[in-house]
């Protein structure tokens, strides 16, 4: 029976990405990205010093819509996703917030040096860029099988999975992830009754040192899965997750890529590992 990868939050980091999908469990499952394809931050933080860290965005869509245009996979939307195609309709909100969030480096690794709206949206609304927009604009914001969804930030409790707002599905946080939206609240216990993948908040924010995050309310609470790690994010150990299960919900591994290297998602990753020189890809 197929097996199923999910991959989190790639924010731009094309050579994790690929690193990634060499390997073997990855390369035989079918995908599922959560989305944040673009955006990210340019630097990685350690305590004595700062790294750079490359920023592809277009490299990191050519690679996912290959996946899903010759493989098959699925791609979601994510919420800086959005502010790609919200910005093409002329949305002020969105653009001035991409704007804030990441959006004017990515404009110029996408070949727009202008940053006022109409220049923006031109660009994006017209070759060569035209059909990236509407391809993102196509992507769906959920999947869902017998077993298990995936989104990108997770569900609003008090509605039925049929009735989620597209903004909770991109956004929300802590009333997903906390009985009371409250750290100290325990998790919020799963009411959907299925396995549930979620990206858009880096694991380092609730879970320091971890590649994925587990969340139960009880031992018999149905999984919850947060699966961003980081990548981009500016943490010196921030790279690009993903969590493997069967068909069923049963987690087979889980992987993050940091630097061209895998790591096991329960591995502690130091500083000293991640400073060393990046493995090379091809």
């Amino acid at each position: 029976m197929t097996q199923l990868t999910f991959i989190g939050d790639i924010h731009s980091a094309a050579d994790d990405l690929r690193a990634l999908l060499q390997d073997p469990v990855v390369a035989a499952s079918r995908l599922i990205f959560l989305g944040d394809y673009i955006d990210g931050n340019p630097q990685r933080q350690f305590r004595d010093h700062v790294e750079r860290a490359p920023l592809d965005p277009l490299g990191v869509l050519r690679l996912v819509r290959e996946r899903v245009d010759q493989h098959g996979d699925v791609a979601l939307l994510g919420n800086h996703d959005a502010f790609w195609t919200e910005t093409a309709r002329w949305d002020t909100l969105q653009y001035q917030t991409w704007k804030l969030n990441g959006g004017a480096q990515t404009w110029r690794r996408l070949g727009i040096h202008a940053t006022s709206l109409p220049a923006v949206a031109a660009a994006l609304s017209d070759a060569p860029l035209k059909d990236l927009t509407d391809w993102l604009a196509a992507r769906p914001l959920s999947w869902q099988d017998a077993a298990i969804l995936a989104v990108h930030a997770g569900i609003d409790w008090d509605r039925p999975l049929a009735q989620q707002r597209d903004d909770d599905l991109m956004w929300i946080r802590d009333d997903y992830y906390f009985a009371s939206q409250q750290p100290d609240s325990g998790w919020h216990a799963n009411d959907l009754g299925k396995v549930i993948v979620t990206g858009h908040t880096p694991v380092q924010v609730l879970a320091p040192g971890r590649g994925y995050l587990k969340m139960q309310a009880t031992p018999q609470d149905v999984p919850r899965y947060l699966i961003d790690a980081g990548s981009r994010s500016g943490a010196f150990d921030g790279g690009v997750g993903s969590l493997t299960l069967t068909a069923a919900g049963t987690v087979v591994q889980a992987k993050r890529a940091i630097k061209g290297r895998l790591y096991d998602g329960d591995q502690l990753v130091t500083e000293a590992m991640v400073a060393a020189p990046p493995a090379k890809t091809d």
